[in-house]
């Protein structure tokens, strides 16, 4: 598995807190789309969060390719989720932007969407995403992503 290129390895990141995860956890499994897919959180750390998803003809387009839209939607819930990671348990967050630059075609079986979080404010989180295809055990680059995350406060 190639390194995060990122500025912060997974390794060196904080565990999380057992309660802060199974929230996190318990949001990802109430996305629709994800449990459709067969998405999956694999890892969680402070900061971080990496989603896994097999290549299947749920997320496919014409050329037997994942589809831009879905290297997107995991782009987006891995920055999100690393976002999740650092703000209290009662607040939630929401996408405001994000950016996705796609560098080589999705081929391959399985992708894997790699987020962190760049910058944690009070009421913004920025955030990047690698998007790695695996194909034969051949790790590729195939997008690239930057959110912006608004915290939304605690509902009453």
């Amino acid at each position: 598995m190639p390194p995060i290129a990122m500025n912060v390895s997974v390794s060196q990141a904080a565990p999380l807190d057992d309660a802060i995860a199974a929230k996190i956890r318990a949001s990802f499994d109430a996305q629709g789309v994800m449990t459709h897919w067969g998405a999956h959180i694999t890892h969680l750390a402070d900061g971080h969060c990496e989603i896994t998803l097999p290549f299947s003809d749920k997320v496919n387009q014409q050329h037997g390719f994942f589809h831009g839209g879905v290297i997107g939607a995991i782009a987006d819930s891995a920055g999100g989720y690393a976002g999740y990671t650092r703000i209290s348990p009662e607040h939630e967050l929401v996408t405001a932007e994000y950016k996705l630059n796609i560098l080589a075609p999705g081929k391959g079986d399985t992708l894997v969407g790699r987020g962190q979080v760049v910058k944690a404010g009070r009421s913004l989180i920025v955030a990047t995403a690698e998007l790695f295809v695996i194909d034969d055990g051949k790790w590729t680059l195939c997008a690239l992503m930057q959110q912006t995350l608004f915290v939304l406060p605690p509902s009453r």
